[in-house]
């Protein structure tokens, strides 16, 4: 049966990636879970291994093309199997939103919905409620909308004509297509969504789009600024750049990540500090009897082992919904390239300290040699953010959506301590905790943020 080669997520907020590479031609066999393509989005470069075992029955987007997440690009069939119909490659390496064909106006269920992966009663709902399930991001497997995400989409985006349509003069309201980051760009910065020419599949309004449109506004201001001023004196109380640096590339995508993070949230962070005496002599003892441990792989534990005592912190919002998760998978921020990396190091929470080692080790030469892989990046739902190396007491990290919390941790440091009724020197250490006030209260961080301060004075309290 021929299989579906699928961009996936890449955890984070991306509408498109660039195929770099092929590693296989048409016809060659191909191995389960062997590299078969590499993509970059602006952010990372990945390699996506092949679904299934047999032979590369299609490349449909040839090396160069930019292709939506979730958009399908090879089929992988069984020998002597041929490709199904209604998988034609693309003619040229360009680009979909280039080779696509002219912009039309959809109805709230055109023909575009028909071809779209939906399990039935989510397309019943969409039905019911008018929803464009181009709109509607997909969580089931292979790309496929569940009922949950039209349930998603319903809560996060009620009917508003103002956003999500408009009426034509002859009466008839038309959807306008747009992807949920750009709508709520064009919502912050006042635009009228329906003056904006939608560049994605089918003509959807995506990021890049809102990004022409605002260059525009820019540009048309400066020029009339320019003709305002124009023949005016002089004055040394003016000011002149050294350098114009365009937000693009990663840190476009960086802008857009913070921008979406706290205008979504309600977001409160608490400070804290305290002694790292025991965690420092625990990593001398670790390093004394095997390999190297990073302070990193040592707050992971703690903070895992945290999470399984206030479960309510590992949680996400999801619609008008609160998930907690079971699983804990703890992403660690780190800077590669001048770009902001989020790997995730899975189920810490079962694991010794020198397995999540290694863990972030292998993440941190993957990052480095751009070998992550979308399983990396994917399903974290707590993050640290580790300044130390910065000689950074205390700051406001800013929570990774989807997740609910961040624990930013400041460097060690010898300070003024009491012991004993003595003042004296000793290792401390600042913490700092962000989290959605929208669905956790202060008192419950307060107390998660405690829990870690008296693990990290205290290691044996993980186990008590």
């Amino acid at each position: 049966m021929a299989t579906e080669v699928i961009i996936p997520s890449l955890g984070e907020v991306v509408e498109e990636v660039t195929i770099l590479k092929w590693f296989k031609s048409e016809g060659e066999p191909v191995e389960k879970g062997e590299p078969l393509l590499e993509v970059e989005s602006e952010k990372v470069t990945v390699e996506i291994e092949s679904p299934a075992s047999g032979f590369l029955g299609r490349i449909l987007f040839p090396k160069g093309s930019k292709v939506p997440i979730t958009k399908t690009v090879a089929i992988i069939v069984s020998q002597g199997e041929t490709v199904p119909e209604g998988y034609d490659a693309q003619l040229s390496e360009t680009s979909l939103k280039t080779s696509a064909p002219e912009t039309k106006q959809m109805g709230p269920l055109g023909k575009e919905s028909d071809d779209i992966k939906a399990a039935p009663v989510a397309r019943k709902l969409a039905k019911t409620h008018g929803i464009d399930l181009s709109l509607v991001t997909p969580t089931g497997p292979h790309g496929t909308i569940m009922k949950k995400d039209v349930e998603a989409y319903l809560a996060a985006f009620p009917t508003d004509p103002s956003v999500s349509g408009f009426t034509s003069s002859g009466g008839e309201k038309e959807r306008i297509k747009v992807s949920p980051l750009a709508r709520s760009m064009a919502k912050a910065h006042n635009l009228d969504l329906r003056d904006i020419q939608g560049t994605g599949p089918g003509g959807r309004i995506t990021r890049p789009d809102i990004h022409r449109e605002l260059a525009g506004q820019k540009t048309h201001i400066e020029k009339t600024e320019e003709t305002a001023h124009k023949g005016l004196p002089g004055t040394v109380t003016g000011k002149v750049p050294i350098k114009n640096v365009p937000i693009e590339g990663v840190r476009r995508v960086i802008f857009d990540n913070m921008f979406q993070s706290i205008s979504q949230t309600a977001q409160l962070t608490l400070h804290t500090e305290t002694c790292a005496e025991s965690i420092v002599a625990w990593r001398q003892r670790l390093n004394g009897d095997g390999p190297r441990v990073s302070y990193n792989a040592i707050l992971v534990k703690i903070s895992a082992m945290a999470l399984r005592l206030h479960p309510d912190i590992n949680s996400t919002v999801d619609g008008d919904m609160i998930r907690v998760w079971r699983q804990i998978h703890i992403g660690l921020a780190m800077e590669a390239n001048d770009a902001l990396i989020v790997p995730v190091i899975r189920n810490p929470d079962i694991k010794t300290v020198r397995e999540i080692e290694r863990d972030i080790t292998e993440l941190v030469r993957k990052t480095r040699e751009n070998k992550l892989v979308p399983d990396d990046l994917v399903n974290g739902t707590f993050t640290i953010s580790n300044l130390g190396f910065a000689n950074i007491d205390y700051f406001t990290p800013i929570i990774r959506p989807p997740e609910s919390a961040i624990l930013g941790v400041g460097r060690i440091a010898k300070k003024p301590g009491i012991r004993d009724g003595r003042v004296v020197p000793e290792a401390r250490m600042g913490l700092s905790l962000t989290f959605d006030h929208r669905i956790i209260d202060g008192a419950p961080a307060a107390r998660f943020l405690n829990t870690i301060k008296a693990m990290i004075k205290d290691p044996l309290a993980m186990i008590s």
